[in-house]
């Protein structure tokens, strides 16, 4: 158990000190990108009034192009005044922006590369935007401030430059529309997996699949969150504490196709460990579950039937006739007996 600890300072230790307006602390640190504090700080630690985006860039290690959005967030939060930039693009501060479609020539931001593979050529495309446009598009459309501030409140933080681009990316460029993205977002919180660069990457994988409109993408995370529960069935079966690979997830999904529920799993595990002296075999399993799946098993009681009917058509009868037919056992014995007793005829 960890104990509370309590910390006296003294503060006279370090000489220099700056002020940091109360607001920071209380209202902004918890939601503000870890870069955008250090450019606060450097700031605000600076003895010139008049510092350059390339000298803070130096100081706090922040890139340049970040360093010019940290002063527009905090300009627009109100927290310091630059001259020079417009205020009034401050008039929804960053956390209450929210999202819908820019235009289609706002593509001019856009920077395209090409990278050749073997049978085709892959597409990638960024959209990268300063944080005064950001603000500009928001500001000029509510339903792209909508998207900003849905998803700033799913991840309980402020979207940075670069998380906003990529909003506007899957918004603009692939024409998904707010309430599309905003279930997307918030299945993929429901699974602990919402990060603006996983929403980008599922939305684009989605839009390269056609999976466009909102009842195709309703229909596709039906079929997902099936499958992540049935994935979970099979971890807790096979009482497995870690995730599935990418093999045991293919074996999984036949499965599932299968209709196989939890029963049939855990007979199959069980020959599975008798035939594996104990190992946890996912081939082996499949080749049971196939097995079943072509001669129609779907119930335990299916599988009682199938392993009596295996077991008799193991039994070695020879004749026709149940009641006088003698084992193979007894015939080999009787020609053991009579060798013995006859010896060689030649």
């Amino acid at each position: 158990m960890v104990n509370d600890m309590d910390y006296k300072f003294d503060i006279d230790y370090w000489g220099g000190q700056f002020s940091v307006p109360c607001s920071v602390v209380s209202e902004y640190l918890k939601t503000s990108d870890g870069n955008y504090v250090k450019v606060l700080l450097c700031i605000l630690a600076s003895p010139v009034r008049t510092v350059s985006s390339e000298y803070i860039s130096q100081v706090t290690g922040v890139d340049i192009n970040v360093v010019d959005d940290a002063v527009i967030h905090w300009t627009s939060l109100g927290v310091i005044k630059v001259q020079g930039l417009n205020s009034s693009a401050n008039t929804a501060a960053l956390p209450a922006l929210a999202g819908t479609v820019p235009h289609k020539d706002s593509l001019s931001a856009v920077s395209e590369k090409k990278k050749e593979s073997e049978n085709k050529t892959e597409r990638i495309i960024t959209i990268k935007y300063t944080q005064k446009e950001l603000l500009e598009k928001a500001n000029s459309d509510p339903d792209l401030k909508k998207l900003f501030d849905e998803i700033q409140s799913f991840l309980k933080k402020t979207l940075n430059g670069t998380e906003l681009s990529k909003l506007v990316e899957v918004y603009e460029l692939y024409d998904f529309d707010v309430p599309t993205i905003l279930i997307t977002a918030e299945y993929l919180r429901l699974i602990g997996k919402c990060t603006v660069n996983y929403l980008a990457a599922v939305l684009r994988d989605w839009n390269e699949r056609e999976i466009n409109t909102y009842s195709e993408v309703e229909r596709e995370i039906n079929r997902l969150t099936e499958y992540y529960d049935y994935e979970n069935m099979v971890r807790r079966c096979f009482e497995m504490p870690y995730k599935l690979t990418k093999n045991q997830k293919a074996y999984a999904e036949k499965w599932q196709s299968m209709g196989i529920g939890e029963p049939l799993l855990e007979i199959a595990k069980e020959k599975c460990l008798d035939g594996t002296t104990g190992k946890l075999n996912f081939g082996y399993i499949d080749k049971i579950i196939v097995e079943w799946n072509k001669n129609g098993v779907k119930t335990p009681k299916d599988v009682e039937t199938a392993d009596e009917k295996y077991r008799n058509s193991k039994k070695k009868f020879v004749g026709s006739d149940k009641d006088n037919s003698y084992s193979v056992d007894k015939v080999e014995n009787m020609i053991r007996n009579f060798s013995s007793e006859g010896g060689d005829k030649r």
